[in-house]
């Protein structure tokens, strides 16, 4: 009887910390490729894999996840078949993701019903960012080509906007401006002030830096203390309130990840030991909405259904995990998870098998592609644990998880609840007054700062009627910018909203 459950039976990583020249300088594609070898090396066949693999899927890059970017070097118009011909495959398909870090988890999931269903026969998932080189190759003036081109089918599934022209407007659009006002309103419902809340993420960030100093695949290999996180200083500096630098994920990477799946048979075909085989026992997939139509913007509820269908539908829960990697480019990123499974983010289970975004290298779309193969590294180590990975895109808009194990499960690997997303889309809707006039109180908050001062005053706000709006301060407010900046709360404190075409403008009463 055919065996077609679906393993994962390699992974491979690369970093690269050295001087950047005219030779050194890799491409994404060419720093993926050498994350592909390695796991191909390390799947342990008796046969040529790269000449079975019968499909690619790279992880989208992140200079290329918003419509119309592109690279200051040029890019492949077929990146998929650009790695395979460096590993020396020729898949029948390539596809090229979407944005979002929830990526890695959701092609795993994808592909997992592909195999099992006959589909798909070995598949390579891998990806890679290069920022790091790119960045100092432009201050260098090095002029570097990765341009190429190749023919063949190519699956491009494109990127699409995750904000909307409101939010756009003001100024709700970069992780960095949209992320501190999930942390501020999450802080404000913990009763937290705003001493109390950073000593809590500088201490949950500072375990996450401990572990990325051990790892050998880590771009900043450097143990942050809970004090150094909790202090602001020319290397911590202000990014947006109540972020600092290393408290966001960081860009500037040269990482490539890459992951290969296939089935049982397929594996003892290829001659893959046993050893090497983790199984997907159960997944789950939810994409939120707009941040602006969101009710609470202190809780995930798409964090919530994904992690609880995923361990429920497994038997499990969260203290039957014995590896856990919790998507973390901000802090709140790994609260609400923590808050979404009831677990204290004070444990001591750690919560990262890499050392997370901001310290092991937040490589775009591609961070979870080095969760999963250090996830199943682990597990590879022990015969009856389990795993867990969330996989997080855009501003908490899209959650992909997976449950792991090297024990085969006792049902066949299986979508967690394929209602999850019809169950969170009768959730309902923030009711928005994108003109907004007349007296109100802060629902949440940010500063966003450049160059070391404040630039841009962010504020979610609710009308009298409970009626939400989006805002900003005059950019001569320097008494908001004063009290945005202070210590006291400014959670639920009044204020005065005038439209003036495009945005909405507040000041303090």
């Amino acid at each position: 009887m055919a065996n077609t459950t679906p393993i994962l039976v390699a992974s491979g990583q690369y970093v690269f910390r050295g001087e950047i020249t005219a030779e050194t300088a890799m491409s994404p594609v060419d720093i993926a490729a050498k994350a592909a070898i390695s796991a191909i090396n390390a799947a342990g066949a008796k046969s040529d894999l790269a000449s079975e693999i019968d499909t690619i899927a790279f992880i989208r890059g992140f200079v290329d996840s918003v419509p119309g970017g592109k690279g200051p070097f040029g890019i492949s118009n077929n990146i998929p078949r650009s790695l395979a011909k460096r590993i020396g495959a020729d898949p029948e398909t390539a596809i090229y993701g979407r944005e979002g870090g929830h990526s890695p988890q959701r092609f795993v999931n994808e592909f997992a019903e592909k195999i099992a269903s006959g589909e798909m026969s070995l598949c390579l998932i891998a990806g890679a960012e290069a920022t790091g080189i790119m960045k100092q190759a432009n201050r260098a003036g090095l002029s570097l080509d990765w341009s190429e081109t190749i023919d063949g089918q190519l699956d491009d599934r494109g990127c699409h906007w995750l904000f909307t022209p409101y939010e756009v407007a003001h100024g709700i659009t970069f992780p960095t401006q949209v992320y501190p006002l999930f942390e501020n309103a999450w802080r404000a419902r913990h009763k937290l002030s705003v001493g109390e809340h950073r000593q809590l993420a500088s201490e949950l960030f500072a375990k996450f830096s401990d572990v990325a100093a051990s790892n050998p695949y880590s771009q900043f290999p450097v143990a942050r203390s809970a004090e150094f996180l909790n202090t602001v200083s020319a290397e911590n500096y202000w990014v947006a309130s109540p972020h600092t630098k290393w408290m966001v994920a960081q860009d500037a990477v040269n990482q490539g990840a890459a992951l290969l799946m296939c089935s049982v048979d397929k594996a003892i075909e290829l001659g893959i030991p046993e050893s090497q085989w983790v199984y997907l026992h159960s997944y789950a997939d939810v994409d939120d909405r707009f941040v602006s139509a969101r009710p609470d913007l202190a809780v995930s509820e798409s964090m919530k259904l994904t992690l609880n269908g995923v361990l429920n539908a497994a038997g499990k829960t969260i203290s039957d995990i014995d590896v856990l990697d919790i998507y973390s480019c901000f802090p709140i990123a790994v609260l609400a998870a923590c808050e979404a499974m009831d677990l204290d983010w004070n444990t001591d289970k750690e919560l990262t098998v890499t050392g997370g975004l901001p310290f092991f290298g937040g490589a775009g779309n591609n961070y979870s592609t080095h969760a999963i193969a250090s996830l199943t590294d682990k597990l590879r180590e022990t015969s009856d644990g389990f795993g867990l990975i969330t996989a997080n895109g855009g501003f908490l808009s899209k959650q992909s998880v997976g449950l792991y194990s090297a024990q085969a499960p006792q049902t066949p690997c299986h979508n967690a609840d394929p209602t999850l997303q019809a169950t969170f889309d009768n959730l309902p809707v923030a009711e928005l007054a994108e003109q907004a006039e007349g007296e109100a109180v802060v629902e949440t908050y940010t500063l966003v700062y450049t160059r070391g001062k404040p630039s841009l005053g962010i504020v979610i706000g609710r009308l009298d009627d409970g009626r939400r709006f989006l805002a900003n301060t005059a950019a001569d407010d320097d008494a908001a910018y004063a009290i945005l900046q202070g210590d006291s709360e400014v959670i639920g404190r009044k204020i005065a909203v005038t439209h003036k075409a495009p945005q909405n403008i507040v000041r303090f009463i």
